[in-house]
């Protein structure tokens, strides 16, 4: 028997039992697969797998408890459910923006228990990769920072997920982004065709980061864009003057808050509602987070409008 990872210790800063306890109902899947021959699978949860048995792994909250094999539980007194071979049609590529500006917590006023843009992009991803891999696809990871870095092949089992887990909380954000770059390396290494997601505060070149998108919807694969966000970002912080630091040029500005706040919102607006466009007129399935909110539920929000539609 393989070894199963204990679930009372699968707690990492990124995902939490209490997280696992709320995905258990979600599904991610492509809007081409939702849309074409295995919109069944919605129904049925059993897409991809044949009854060439294979193995066993602990059982996870949320598992079918039909597969849980009976004749184990006594003799070990622990749940296990078996695990058939499968051809997975589903990869699925994580892509998170490590730049230094997906490090900014807010205005934190010297503590350092508040979420970075970081922190929130890797919540979200690890609760898409534990999705897809209960799902029993395949999931990969990689950073974009300076470039494409930290890339870790798509794969699908429990100690993938630990790994990738592990690798995100090493990652300190710093650098650009490069994010373009990212996705032109990613789209010359023959994975168009799978699902790209990216999670980003955008702070990169508009023109190229699109066109590398484009070209990946061009080449029939489909790209989700998670577009992060502080609220400071959009209403600046509640203070009347302040000194902004450009975190990755350095650059630095002293302002009257009160005298450029109205000004500011309405870039910012327009800034958000660019890409939302763009991103439409490219085909790119575009999804703004606003950190205010629970993580979790703006998942399960997206997942709901993405299978409604």
């Amino acid at each position: 028997m393989a070894n199963s990872p204990n679930l009372g210790k699968l707690s990492f800063k990124y995902l939490q039992p209490a997280d696992l306890r709320r995905l258990t109902h979600m599904l991610f899947a492509p809007r081409r697969i939702i849309q074409g021959r295995y919109a069944g699978h919605f129904a049925t949860n059993q897409r991809g797998q044949s009854v060439e048995f294979r193995d066993y792994r602990e059982y996870l909250p949320g598992d079918d408890v039909s597969k849980i094999d009976w004749k184990v539980l006594g003799r070990s007194d622990k749940l296990f459910i078996k695990i058939f071979e499968h051809h997975s049609e589903l990869t699925v590529h994580l892509l998170i923006d490590a730049s230094a500006s997906m490090g900014y917590r807010g205005s934190t006023n010297g503590r350092k228990d508040q979420l970075s843009k970081y922190d929130y992009a890797c919540m979200m991803a690890a609760s898409i990769a534990f999705l897809v891999m209960k799902q029993h696809d395949r999931f990969g990871f990689a950073i974009s920072r300076d470039g494409l870095d930290k890339q870790v092949p798509a794969q699908c089992s429990m100690q993938h997920l630990m790994g990738i887990l592990r690798r995100m909380e090493r990652i300190r954000p710093g650098g650009s982004a490069g994010l373009a770059g990212a996705l032109d390396d990613f789209n010359r290494q023959g994975t168009s065709r799978n699902l790209l997601v990216i999670f980003s505060d955008l702070w990169d070149d508009p023109d190229a980061v699109a066109k590398a998108m484009a070209a990946r919807v061009h080449a029939g694969g489909e790209v989700v864009l998670f577009h992060v966000l502080h609220p400071d970002e959009i209403e600046l912080p509640n203070v009347e003057h302040g000194l902004f630091i450009d975190s990755e040029t350095g650059s630095r500005v002293r302002l009257q808050v009160r005298e450029i706040r109205a000004e500011y919102q309405q870039k910012a607006r327009e800034f958000i509602e660019s890409w939302s466009r763009r991103c439409r007129g490219i085909g790119v399935d575009y999804f703004r987070v606003m950190m205010s909110q629970p993580y979790y539920q703006l998942l399960e929000n997206y997942l709901a409008n993405r299978a409604s539609r």
